[in-house]
């Protein structure tokens, strides 16, 4: 697994609600065996409206949907067992900068 890459969630009770996550660890932990992830829900099952410097909203998950919205819930980080042989569905690392300030947002509020 590699930073900012979203993988499919494999676990059949919260696929549903949560139907990625994206890998936020820094790859320089590649010892652990369990890496840091926010999941990503669908923006029109999102009650209300997102706080963008939290929760993000990013595109193009779905290869058949680009245009479809996912919103990365930065403040409910969980860590997991690193999956075996998952490959990634896509990677977010061009919108690093605004993955890492929403986590920067949720750790010093600024």
């Amino acid at each position: 697994m590699a930073q900012f890459d979203v993988y499919e969630n494999l676990d059949a009770d919260t696929r549903e609600a949560y139907p990625f996550f994206v890998d936020l660890q820094n790859d320089l932990m590649h010892d652990l065996n369990t890496r840091v992830v926010a999941p990503l829900v669908l923006k029109q099952s999102f009650n209300g409206a997102p706080i963008q410097a939290l929760c993000p909203v990013v595109r193009g998950i779905r290869a058949y949907d680009s245009n479809e919205e996912f919103v990365v819930m930065t403040h409910q980080l969980a860590s997991i067992p690193l999956p075996a042989n998952q490959v990634p569905v896509v990677s977010l690392k061009d919108q690093q900068f605004v993955l890492l300030n929403a986590l920067d947002f949720l750790i010093t509020g600024s």
